[in-house]
Order: structure tokens, then sequence, then C-alpha cells
């Protein structure tokens, strides 16, 4: 076995080892929409939907704000082969994330020549703690997944130049395709490539270079362009601090705070509050402008003496262009957002120690070995810690508190963990907290009002219901909530008013329609119920949904007296369900069973 497979073998155990402890994670912010809720991805059928109707990538409004149908697409198999067991999630991203870690060394290796640099540029990599955001959550499928193909199609890339393969530059394309509708950051592959051919391979004439870079470019610019047509807009919010002036000094702010999580990654957030700046004169405004202009005058210095050094500079401040908010992100800080840009600091930090391995000094061999080995032990270490964080929407709420106890959002979010675990009375209180530090978030209220809702405080829940709409009039949660209260007050006029609005803006939000089904009922407004039930099926392919409206059909045939009808529905749903849903199918046999 060869130095190089054994290192490759040890990477991917590594990785194995690390992340270990998030394979029991649950489901947690984001994967709520993007899996649990999201009944687009429970049939594979729905796959070529994902390219061509952004709202089934996501539940509401998250669809909106990004075009990734090759993760939706991830996510449907996982559905497909793991249901709702978290286990084959999390698994998914683990191998994916020692995939990566294993390319970072192939690609270390191929530019530097050095199997000492590469490796511990591939370990560090690998073992970051700030890698946990995008590996240990499952949402984070995204940022391993489009980095796959990114890679993949980067060292197929130099593999062309140097082997005179077109067939290698065929494949880099494909995957280069692939990663882009992953994820946005994929973008930045051709600008990386130019910055590889100036410092590794600049002997081309111009015009060989730019028939080599345009089909590159060519492919981001129809992606783009898809994107936009898709989203029908190209940011994801309004400017921070509203004009471009202050986006751009927020967004400058927020650097020298991404160059901590990669030196210092000790206080670790999942969700940043960050502040606007203001003014130039805003300290953290300076010391990124002295941090940037320090570098870019050291820059002609570094790439006469260490191309590798120079080039790993280059690819961080590229990578990061996406999103640095030049076009405006809902965050201006994420730990995610590091997960291809590290790989830069990764080959910085490798290629120094590498450096005091060749010195001439007695033991600074040793001394570069100890080093490596001390840093990635440390990374570990504090990985497998941030992991637990990451296992229950509960944990990493107060691991957000811990870090930042004026986070109205961490607050909403354990109230939220509470909810699910039917703590009502307990959950108001982080609730009250949210409400006080932010006015404006609709969130908080939303939550509070389902509280109220529970345990039966109808017109407290209407309320509250109508502030959260009043702050975020499209929210699917607060409509159709806001008509379950509506009912429950037998203002059934009102809550069917609310069920149909939520339908017309998502007409796949089945729960809507559950719920102006039952509105009838109470209304005596049989026909329209029976006629709701049977139209479900066609705005899913969910078997769980379709299953769920038949036995109401069962229910209400049973009834009005139709045994016949009642007993067809019944069977339909056992059918539908196929070898999955047992709940569902016990409970429908025991209607059988239990008869008229």
């Amino acid at each position: 076995m060869t130095t190089r497979t054994k290192a490759i073998l040890f990477l991917c155990a590594a990785v194995f080892i690390i992340y270990s402890n998030s394979l029991g994670g649950e489901f947690v912010y984001d994967d709520e929409y993007f899996v649990v809720r999201n009944v687009a991805i429970r049939n594979l059928s729905n796959i070529p939907s994902f390219f061509i109707n952004p709202a089934s990538i996501a539940f509401s409004q998250l669809a909106e704000d990004v075009y990734r149908p090759v993760a939706a697409s991830s996510y449907a198999v996982d559905y497909f082969l793991w249901f709702y067991n978290t286990f084959g999630y999390h698994l998914e991203n683990l191998v994916l994330h020692g995939l990566n870690s294993v390319l970072v060394f192939i690609l270390a290796g191929m530019l530097t020549g050095d199997l000492f640099v590469a490796f511990f540029a591939a370990i560090f990599f690998a073992c970051h703690p700030v890698q946990t955001e995008a590996v240990s959550w499952i949402s984070g499928r995204s940022s391993v997944l489009f980095l796959f193909f990114y890679l993949a199609a980067l060292i197929l890339y130099i593999r062309s130049l140097r082997e005179k393969q077109k067939a290698f530059r065929a494949w880099s394309l494909a995957l280069y395709a692939l990663s882009l509708f992953t994820k946005e950051m994929a973008v930045t592959l051709p600008l990386v490539i130019i910055s590889y051919d100036i410092h590794f391979f600049n002997k081309d004439a111009l015009r060989k270079k730019v028939m080599r870079y345009l089909p590159y470019i060519t492919l981001t610019a129809l992606y783009l362009g898809m994107r936009a047509f898709m989203l029908k807009r190209i940011s994801q919010c309004d400017w921070w601090g509203g004009d471009p002036y202050h986006n751009a000094l927020s967004a400058l702010a927020v650097i020298p705070e991404y160059f901590r999580l990669l030196i210092y990654p000790v206080k670790l957030c999942a969700f940043y509050v960050s502040r606007i700046a203001w003014s130039a004169a805003d300290t953290r405004v300076m010391l990124s402008a002295g941090i940037l202009a320090a570098i870019f005058l050291a820059t002609p210095f570094v790439f006469r003496r260490s191309r590798i050094a120079s080039f790993a500079v280059w690819w961080f401040f590229i990578t990061m262009l996406p999103v640095s908010n030049i076009v405006p992100l809902k965050a201006l800080l994420a730990e995610r957002f590091l997960y291809l840009p590290s790989i830069g600091f990764c080959m910085i930090l490798a290629a120094a120690l590498g450096r005091i391995r060749y010195d001439k000094i007695k033991f600074t061999g040793a001394i570069a070995v100890i080093l490596a080995v001390s840093v990635a032990a440390i990374y570990s270490v504090r990985t497998i810690i941030r992991n637990e964080d990451w296992v229950s929407p509960a944990a990493i709420s107060r691991s957000i508190i811990k870090v930042s106890p004026l986070n109205s959002w961490a607050y909403a979010s354990l109230a939220s963990a509470l909810i699910g675990a039917g703590r009502y009375v307990e959950a108001m209180v982080p609730l009250k907290k949210a409400m006080a530090l932010s006015k404006n978030y609709a969130t908080p209220r939303n939550s509070m009002g389902y509280c109220y809702l529970k345990l039966g405080k109808y017109e407290d829940a209407m309320m509250m219901f109508r502030e959260a709409d009043r702050l975020d009039p499209k929210n699917l949660d607060t409509i159709s909530s806001l008509g379950v209260a509506y009912a429950n007050l037998n203002r059934n006029a009102d809550a069917i008013k609310q069920f149909k609005e939520a339908i017309s803006i998502d007409p796949t939000f089945i729960s809507a329609y559950l719920n102006l089904g039952a509105a009838y009922e109470q209304g005596r407004g049989d026909e329209k119920a029976l006629e709701v039930y049977k139209d479900i099926p066609r705005h899913t392919n969910s078997p769980q949904d379709i299953g769920i409206s038949y036995i109401r059909l069962g229910d209400m045939y049973l009834r009005l007296g139709d045994k016949a009808n009642a007993l067809v529905y019944y069977q339909k749903t056992i059918a539908v369900c196929g070898n999955k849903f047992e709940e569902l199918k016990q409970v429908t046999r025991e209607r059988i069973e239990k008869g008229p």
C-alpha cells in the first residue's frame, strides 16, 4: 500500500471518527423546510420539477431565496432511502465531507508536489471546527455536495492541461454544471481557474486561454440567467443599511470576524446578529480596511516567494465573493460561508508548516510535525464538542444564547423546540424575551399564537396571529393558524377565507386543504368538504398526504352512512402507503375493523 493511499484512508477514518457523534442529530431549523415539510421530495418522479419549479425545492418562503435543484434531488434520494431517519441524511453529509477532504488532498498534492503539505492541508480542512455547520447540519448538504463537484471539476481542469486530454475538460464542465445547480457559491470556479493559470500554468497565449475559459464563463452566465428567471430576482433581500454604500461598509465590517473564525474557532454561533456599519469611521470597518490593504500590498511579494501561498490567498478572496453581499443576502456572516474559502486558509497553514519542516535548522522537521499534529488534534476535539450543539433544535438554540444572549432569533428557535415537545407554557418564556428584543420579528409572535391555540386561549391566539400577519403578510403558517383560531371561535366564514388565502399563495400547501375541509365539515358543508378532500391528490404526490385525505373521505362517508364508499377510501389509504407510514396504516386498519 502506497503512502498516498494510506494518507487517503487515514483522512476518511479521521472524518468518520470526528463526525460520528453527529449521526444521531435531529432535523434542525431549515431542515423542516428542505426536508420535513417539503412534500416534493417525497417522490423521485418530482426530481425534474426541481429544475423548472423553484417552489418545489423548499417549503414556503425559503423556496424564494434559493435555486438548488441538485441539492433538492439529493434530499429526494435520501427520503427514498431513509424516509425520516436522520441517520441517513447525516451519513451522506459525513461521506461527502470525507470525499471533499480527499479531493483537497489530491488538489494540494497537484499544486505543491509535497505529500506533507497536501496531507495536512486536507486534515486541517477535514477537522476544522468551522465546518460543523456545513457537515453536522442536514441543511448544510448544499455546501458539502456542491464542493464535491467543484473540486472534482477543478482537478479535472488541471489534469486536462497537464495531460492534454480534452475528455477531462468535458467532464470538468459537466461537474461544474452540477456544482452550479447545487449551490450559488460555485460561480467562482472560472476565476479560480484563471488564478490557477496565472500561478502555475501561465505559458499559453492569451487567445488560447480565453478559448479555454469561455465554456466555463458561458455556463456561469447561463446558470445566473436561469436562476434570475426562476426566482424572479437576483438578491435575497434589500441593501443592508438601505443603500449600496452602507451595505458595502457592513459587509466589510465582518471580514475580521471571518479571519477570527478560521484562526481562533472558539465562540461559534449558528446565527450571527451583525450590526450595520453606518460610518467608514466604524472601528470594524477601519480594521478590515487595514487588513485588506496589508494583504493587497503584500500580494506581489508573496507571489514571488511562494506561488502556493499566493494562490491560497487568491482562493480565499475569490471564493468569498458570492457571500460578500455584493449581491445582498439574508446573512452578513455565517460559518457555512467558509466551507469553500477555508481551503485557502488550510493550504496557507500547511504550506507554512511545510516551510518550517524544510529549514536547515536542526529539529525543525520534528517541530513542524508536532505543530501540525497539535493543531489537527485541537481542531478535532473542538469539532467533536461542537457537533453536540447540532444534535437538536434546543441544543443549538441554547448554544447561540450562550454566545449571544441578546439574540432574539435564538430565543424564538428555543421556543419552537419546546413547542415541538408539547411544552407550550414553558415555551412562552423565551418567546416573551424574543418579542421584547425585536419588535418587528414575526416568528415569535406566530409561535406565541400557536401556544395560545394549544392552550385553548383562542382570542389571545387570534390577536397574536394578526400581529404576526401584519409583520410577515405571506407566511403560510400564520395565515393558516389564524384560520384555525377563527374556526375554534366558530367564525367559520373567516376561517375558510384564511385557508383559501393560504392555498392561493401556495397551491401545494396541503395543510390548508385539510383545514379547509375540516372548516366546511364544521359548518355542515359536507359536499364542499368532500370536494376539497378529493381535490388534494391533484396537488401532491406525497403518499402520506394523499393517505390522510383518503382517511378524511372515509370518515366523512362513514358519518354520512355510506359504508361502501368509506371502505373504498380506507382501502385506498392502505394501498397508497405501500410499505411505509405504518402508523397511518394502523389507524386505517382500526377504522376498518371497528366498522360503523
